[in-house]
């Protein structure tokens, strides 16, 4: 917090978060807002998923109004690095996403 950024490893990649970032998420990630969004909401999530445990998806699910979806991604990871599972997921979106856009 002190510099105002940090490099973290995530799923073996390097990436800089920002102090912002941090703020951002303790401002906006809260079931109360999630409940305000008022807008569509699609949720992918992997059981197997190392950094984003299924209770926060559940967390997110459950604070959200409808319209919302839920999707397993089976044994994909993360980062979506087989792109098999970066195809899927890229296909439901599309697919979802057409009747709110």
């Amino acid at each position: 917090m002190r510099a105002g950024f940090a490099r973290v490893d995530l799923a073996g990649r390097p990436f800089t978060v920002k102090a912002q970032f941090l703020a951002d998420l303790e401002k906006w990630n809260s079931a109360d807002h999630i409940g305000n969004l008022r807008k569509a909401l699609l949720i992918f999530h992997s059981p197997i998923d190392e950094l984003v445990g299924i209770e926060e998806a559940a967390a997110i699910y459950q604070a959200a109004r409808h319209p919302k979806s839920f999707v397993s991604l089976d044994d994909a990871d993360h980062m979506l690095s087989r792109a098999d599972d970066a195809a899927y997921v890229a296909s439901v979106l599309a697919a979802w996403s057409v009747r709110y856009l």
